[in-house]
């Protein structure tokens, strides 16, 4: 008896530590995709190494996508399947096959990122590592001189090409 409990706790442990992988990787594919996307809408069309790193980005994250569907329980296959055809239309709208159109770029992008939390919050609950509050910004400088002036200063979340082009900007995270 103590011997099949190891075991089940053993296998238990293994599809755990194999569940966090999987979910890192499409967490990183997913991320590798809307920046990608991002940054050959940002640029032009066609722009042969931009749409090259969407087909690469592209690829990566469906080959993981099947990999959660086959591990996952239901409730995180329903928020990853939302996630994904969210990222598949934001791909789609650079070319011609896009249902909504390439005028819904930036929309499709913000509710990419609302299926992301979606994502975090179900993988955390499976995982048994418990919620985390979405919400509100985050100023990084609280609790010091500069926490008021972060809080005050006026944001904007342009694409990544903005960092070629005057300085930092707030992360798309």
């Amino acid at each position: 008896m103590i011997a099949r409990q190891a075991r089940q706790t053993a296998e238990t442990t293994w599809i755990r530590d194999n569940r966090r992988e999987t979910y890192d990787r499409f967490l990183t594919y997913a991320e590798r995709l809307l920046i990608a996307c991002e940054a050959c809408k940002d640029t032009h069309r066609d722009d042969t190494a931009a749409k090259a790193s969407v087909e690469t980005a592209f690829t990566n994250f469906w080959e993981v996508y099947g990999v959660v569907q086959t591990v996952a329980d239901t409730r995180l296959v329903e928020a990853a399947r939302i996630y994904a055809y969210r990222l598949w239309e934001l791909a789609a709208s650079l070319g011609s096959t896009s249902v909504m159109g390439p005028g819904n770029f930036r929309q499709v992008a913000e509710l990419i990122r609302d299926a992301r939390y979606n994502m975090i919050t179900e993988m955390r609950a499976e995982l048994g590592l418990g919620s985390f509050q979405r919400g509100g910004r985050a100023n990084p400088f609280a609790g010091t001189d500069l926490e008021e002036k972060y809080a005050k200063a006026p944001r904007s979340r342009p694409g990544p090409l903005a960092l070629s082009q005057g300085g930092p900007t707030e992360p798309k995270l």
